[in-house]
């Protein structure tokens, strides 16, 4: 009780020393000046934004005082705003108010603030946004020409950009020398507002905006598709030149001659991709496109299993050349079906290794050293292909329906089901080559041309005990000979009998060094993840391929057979 009774005096007589001396802060409480935030006041026009004041005393403390406004400059309206702060009783807690700039203009724009004999200017910063751009016609013709006029205070540039929603960007002729003004050429299937990019103001031309108009453009006729267009043959036979005739406001782009036509089916999508055509997925694109002269005439073989409108890329009307367009026909044209290739196959139950021709039995199906055969999920090792016959081996235990990718087809390559059905390739072993075990005596595998394939499936003798210099001590391996007639990037893919780890190997021209290229070891991609394959670049030369057994590492059998398969990128 006597610790708070001294407390209580102590209090008592500092406050009376401080009611007889007076306040030694007082001077620090009174009114410095005025705080806004923000400090500069950036809005579009029809924008409002707040800005929120204080008086403040030299202590930076919040100081109640009733504030006025006054030198509201051009293009802005400032107003307070009474709900700010307001409480259930009706009273402002006024250490903090808040004001509402809204801009009706474009203009370098202020306003003050006072409060208690202080006063403190506010700059407002107005910017273009959505703005009244004067259109002098708002339903154009094709290809007439369009004044576009901008609201006070707003500059075009040299860097000017006019797009219209719903059609394509205008084509800009010239601007005025008060640069207030643009004469524009709208593009086809032009409907709705003008936005203009990089425009500036002229208070400050170092800022750049976007603007865009409250009124519209249309322009018209509509061009949306190719309706006046006629074609020689909507269902033309195999291999069959049709010739589509364009209608005679329309010409296509000499630029856009090659490769310019697409069959695009019912249920596809399409793509456009800037400066490259079209993405059309499902459709084989047709062959042999050719435009005529005056550009209004285009020739082209369709692809079989054709059932779709027509889609031109580079399309223009001849009062609007620099607005190219992709456009379709309003008819489809529709070209026999093709769905397997008719043929036979020399064996439906061929032994291990052994090979099995697989041939043509109508002239419209051809093949190249591009044929690939399927058999069930497996790839075969082509052997070799004529026009009508091609020879490959299937991978030793694959099974089931035959299809060739690459079967040419009046000139198309499809993926197309053997009518001859299903094959079954024994897992057996496969007898071995002679001369695997010397680069002296090594067998040749056939270099392929680009885009063509080759290889080989064989059995296992793993008869070259030094096998160059690969890194794998006292492992045998077998090496087959590769002759490269000119530089280029080859593929390899090696399958073999069980999950022994193996590995393929380059060996130079002696056969004696390891050349450390490629990445076709499966102690690095593991054992059973077959194909093992690699891309290795090669110089015109003579190589050695060599297959390396690993299991003997491990305790592992050795696979009674190896397929490689190879193909020139």
């Amino acid at each position: 009780m006597k610790r708070l009774l001294r407390g209580s005096v102590v209090l008592a007589v500092a406050v009376g020393f401080l009611s007889c001396s007076g306040d030694p802060t007082s001077d620090l409480r009174q009114p410095a000046g005025i705080t806004a935030t923000p400090t500069t006041v950036f809005v579009d026009v029809g924008e409002t934004k707040p800005v929120i004041a204080s008086l403040i005393d030299e202590q930076g403390n919040q100081v109640a005082s009733d504030f006025t406004i006054t030198d509201v400059g051009a293009g802005v309206t400032v107003v307070q705003d009474s709900t700010f702060q307001n409480t259930t009783a009706g009273v402002n807690i006024d250490n903090q108010v808040r004001f509402q700039v809204t801009a009706t203009s474009i203009a370098n724009s202020s306003f003050t603030l006072n409060a208690s004999g202080k006063s403190l200017v506010v700059p407002v910063r107005v910017t273009p946004a959505t703005v009244a751009i004067a259109i002098s016609n708002q339903a154009p013709a094709l290809g007439d020409t369009i004044t576009i006029t901008a609201p006070a205070g707003v500059l075009f540039t040299d860097s000017s950009e006019v797009t219209f929603a719903g059609g394509p960007a205008g084509d800009i002729v010239s601007m005025s020398p008060d640069r207030s003004q643009l004469v524009i050429v709208p593009g086809p299937n032009v409907t709705g507002v003008v936005t203009v990019a990089h425009t500036t103001v002229n208070y400050d031309e170092g800022l750049d905006f976007t603007i865009t108009s409250t009124d519209t453009v249309a322009t018209s006729p509509p061009l949306t598709d190719l309706t006046g267009a006629t074609i020689s043959n909507p269902t033309p036979a195999l291999g069959e030149l049709v010739t589509l005739t364009l209608p005679p406001t329309v010409k296509v782009l000499p630029v856009a001659a090659l490769d310019t036509v697409r069959t695009i089916g019912e249920t596809d999508t399409i793509g456009v991709l800037a400066d490259s055509g079209l993405l059309v997925q499902g459709a084989t694109n047709p062959r042999d496109v050719a435009v005529s002269v005056d550009s209004s005439v285009i020739t082209f073989v369709p692809a079989p299993n054709s059932d779709s409108t027509v889609t031109v890329r580079g399309v223009v009307n001849t009062r609007l050349p620099q607005f190219p367009q992709i456009l379709s026909t309003p008819f489809k044209i529709t070209t026999p079906v093709v769905d397997s290739v008719p043929s036979t196959f020399s064996s439906a139950a061929p032994g291990a290794g052994a090979p099995v021709t697989l041939n043509s039995t109508d002239p419209n199906f051809t093949f190249t050293g591009g044929t690939q055969v399927i058999v069930g999920a497996d790839t075969a090792i082509t052997s070799s292909t004529s026009a009508n016959t091609v020879t490959f081996v299937p991978i030793p235990g694959s099974t089931g329906q035959v299809s060739v990718a690459g079967t040419q087809v009046v000139g198309f390559p499809l993926v197309l089901p053997s009518t001859s059905g299903s094959l079954t390739a024994t897992n057996a072993a496969v007898a071995a080559t002679g001369g695997t075990g010397s680069p002296a005596t090594a067998p040749t595998i056939p270099t392929p041309a680009p885009g063509e394939y080759t290889g080989k499936v064989d059995g296992t003798s793993f008869g070259f005990a030094t096998c160059g210099d690969v890194e794998v001590l006292d492992t045998p391996c077998q090496v087959y000979k590769f002759v490269v007639a000119a530089d280029g990037v080859f593929d390899f893919a090696m399958r073999w009998s069980n999950t022994s780890d193996m590995g393929l190997y380059f060996l130079d021209a002696t056969g004696t060094t390891d050349l450390g290229v490629g990445d076709c070891d499966a102690l690095a991609n593991g054992a059973t993840n077959q194909p093992e394959s690699c891309a290795v670049e090669l110089v015109a030369g003579t190589y050695f391929l060599a297959v390396v057994p690993f299991g003997v590492y491990y305790g592992e059998e050795d696979p009674n057979w190896v397929a490689i398969r190879i193909t020139q990128e």
